[in-house]
């Protein structure tokens, strides 16, 4: 286990941000080394004793730690105090250092059965290239297979890429400078054209009854949906909001619309939770 490389006198002279981030990168070995499972009994005491004389030194309380054969325990131990000293030394909070991804990789194999439903997402004028990132790698997870791109960015940005994290190879684009144009010819392909929109006759997307076949709008971050896609919809869905604000960001709101639309196919029972 590695050994604080500091005397008192030494780690005094640098300044708190300096104290703080020598503490945090010889935490975070013993955080690898504690996940590697190589750790013994007499370490664990040893890591407790130097710890405390460490904060002894920065004039800090010690918290509890837990009983020397914990790793686990020990793990989330050295976490919250990786955490306390970034507060400190005003570094911002992370868990990407420290933790293993849940998943490190795609599927081997196919997801679940997907429900019936042909839809298509279609973006109005939507300026930045986070929303859009994170709208690809949303309709890739929901099964979405072709995304109409007005007046946008799309794969072809390295920001929306990024954000994409893949997920823009397994989607078809259709770029357009006229929406309107395009969704008039997607209803004339038996489409139907669903705005997500806060307007007066805009329907709760949990009461909505979602059909077969369908395009889900959303619009751009401040504007919303362009009065002219407006007047090519057939319907209009919401989320119903229970705070102060009346809408969502505009990636997060499509995902909770377009999940809602795909546990509806999957589920025959319509209109089952109703908010009075």
């Amino acid at each position: 286990m590695k050994t604080f490389g500091f005397t008192r006198k030494k780690f005094l002279s640098l300044s708190d941000t300096g104290r703080n981030t020598h503490v945090i990168a010889w935490l975070s070995h013993i955080y690898q080394t504690l996940g590697a499972g190589r750790a013994t009994a007499p370490q664990f005491r040893d890591i407790a004793r130097q710890y405390k004389r460490i904060l002894d030194w920065m004039g800090m309380p010690c918290p509890s730690h837990p009983s020397p054969g914990s790793t686990k325990e020990w793990m989330v131990f050295i976490s919250d105090a990786i955490h306390s000293h970034r507060i400190a030394s005003g570094k911002v909070l992370r868990d990407y250092d420290l933790l293993d991804k849940v998943i490190t990789g795609d599927r081997d194999q196919p997801g679940p059965q997907p429900p019936v439903m042909e839809y298509q997402v279609a973006l109005d004028g939507l300026r930045s290239l986070f929303n859009v990132g994170s709208i690809f790698r949303t309709c890739e997870a929901a099964g979405i297979k072709t995304m109409i791109l007005g007046n946008c960015l799309g794969k072809e940005s390295p920001q929306v890429r990024k954000t994409a994290m893949g997920t823009h190879e397994s989607l078809m684009e259709e770029h357009t400078q006229d929406l309107t144009r395009v969704l008039a010819e997607k209803k004339d392909q038996g489409f139907r054209i669903i705005c997500v929109e806060t307007i007066s006759e805009s329907s709760p997307c949990h009461e909505y009854d979602w059909p077969e076949k369908a395009v889900i709008v959303v619009g751009n971050e401040e504007y919303g949906i362009s009065p002219h896609v407006l007047s090519a919809m057939d319907d209009a869905v919401h989320i119903p909001m229970f705070g102060k604000k009346n809408s969502l960001n505009v990636a997060n709101a499509l995902s909770a619309v377009l999940y809602q639309a795909v546990f509806s196919r999957m589920n025959p029972v319509r209109n089952r939770y109703k908010i009075t």
